[in-house]
């Protein structure tokens, strides 16, 4: 289930928010879950081994939770410790009061799923996988090849932490506490907690209080990792049984994409899978669904179910664009409402194709910006906006100008600041030019 990294453009929309978006239910949000899915659609998804219910839970999520960035022990390649005699001694005593945690219960399945996997799995928990921080593994492609990896990238993932603590936010059956008290005694409940109660239980130790209960129950997705080109990954729109809109789920510029008729293949492809094998099984009537197309086009692999809502987010569309499309396609008239279902195990697919979208040269500037995806999950946000677009030249220019603002320098200290700048600028390029011939 992603998380929109900007506000939504249905947070302006006029209308109700009740009319953009049907009404969500927990339920709902369950029901997008992995393993509730999964089962009905493994012929046409990823393998994949679920771990539910997750061993040491309540110490896995206390360790996801935790401050700081460190890694569970015994969780790295076999046969490595994780810290030599040297290290120990020159621990401190800030780092003995770090809580330390240990699943080796956990460790044992991820490394069965591991060999199972010729040694190498995509992660997520039961909604979202840590996308945003898939750039602290190296190749920055979620490719974990020990169970610390995956613990990198579940501690590391603001997505994850929506798992953990948001699922259930937009739904109208699922309200926060009514008064603030439960809030206040919360909040003083986990002010009261020491460290040490926070750690592993021992003997000198209490055991770790139990969190509050939760309505459902934590599960680790381990996917078999394959090479998976970001451009054939597609979104699709399902209002009320409507396949309204296919979106490009990588907001980058492809051009292989840009001819009418590649769009028109894929979208008719989707299309056939989606009404042939998703539109009677799914389990909900609105959902948003990610697919995968292999590059020679000969299949379309199930990665992802997500609630129809706020949350997800719409890419190339807006949610008032898809409200309008499920509109036309609600009007009997609409060419839209495809045709009751022939009586064989692969239904007749309607001429009437939904709308496809892929990023084109037409499109706003920031959809082919350079800046990384996920980038406000990895940087401050000023930074982002100052390099949204720019090259590195143009970057360092205004990084200076900004770095001038703030120390007090207007224009005319100094003597010329803007030439200094440029100087500097000039400089820079020039052992940035030096470091690449000499390399």
């Amino acid at each position: 289930m992603a998380v929109p990294l900007t506000t939504s453009a249905a947070a302006t929309d006029p209308s109700p928010p009740q009319a953009v978006f049907p009404p969500l239910l927990t339920a709902d949000v369950l029901a997008c879950q992995f393993s509730s899915w999964y089962p009905r659609f493994k012929r046409h998804a990823p393998k994949a081994t679920v771990i539910r219910p997750l061993p040491e839970d309540e110490d896995l999520v206390a360790f996801l939770e935790a401050d700081g960035l460190f890694l569970p022990e015994g969780s790295g390649p076999m046969g490595i410790s994780d810290l030599s005699d040297s290290d120990e001694e020159e621990e401190d005593s800030d780092d003995e009061q770090q809580p330390t945690f240990s699943f080796p219960r956990l460790d044992a399945e991820i490394r069965a799923a591991l060999a199972k996997y010729d040694g190498a799995v995509f992660p997520k928990l039961n909604w979202s996988s840590p996308q945003d921080a898939a750039w602290m593994v190296a190749g920055q492609d979620m490719k974990c090849q020990t169970p610390a990896d995956v613990y990198l990238l579940l501690k590391s993932s603001d997505f994850i932490s929506h798992d953990l603590d948001h699922a259930f936010d937009d739904c109208v059956d699922y309200p926060p506490p009514s008064s603030g008290s439960e809030i206040d005694q919360a909040s003083t409940d986990l002010a009261q907690l020491s460290l040490t109660e926070v750690a592993a239980p021992t003997p000198d130790t209490p055991a770790r209080p139990r969190p509050r209960e939760r309505p459902y129950s934590f599960e680790l997705v381990l996917k078999k990792w394959f090479d998976m080109p970001r451009s054939q990954e597609w979104r699709c729109f399902v209002r009320d049984n409507h396949l309204l809109g296919i979106s490009q789920r990588d907001t980058t510029l492809y051009d292989f994409l840009q001819p009418q008729h590649e769009q028109e293949v894929i979208c008719d492809l989707i299309g056939d899978f989606w009404q042939g094998f998703i539109r009677d099984q799914a389990p909900l009537r609105n959902y948003v669904l990610d697919v995968y197309v292999t590059r020679d086009r000969s299949r379309v692999f199930v990665i992802d179910f997500n609630p129809f809502s706020p949350r997800t987010d719409p890419l190339l569309f807006s949610y008032p664009e898809l409200h309008e499309l499920f509109l036309a396609a609600s009007t009997p008239s609409s060419s839209f409402d495809p045709p009751s279902p022939a009586p064989t195990s692969q239904p007749a697919r309607s001429p009437a194709l939904p709308t496809i979208r892929v990023v084109s040269p037409t499109m706003d500037p920031s959809a082919g910006s350079a800046v990384p995806r996920y980038a406000h999950n990895r940087y401050p946000k000023d930074v982002v906006d100052m390099s949204e677009g720019q090259s590195i030249a143009e970057f360092a220019k205004e990084w200076m100008s900004k770095v001038g603002d703030a120390a007090g320098f207007g224009e005319g200290a100094a003597g010329k600041p803007e030439q200094k700048v440029e100087e500097k600028e000039q400089s820079s390029i020039a052992t940035l030019d030096g470091e690449r011939i000499g390399r």
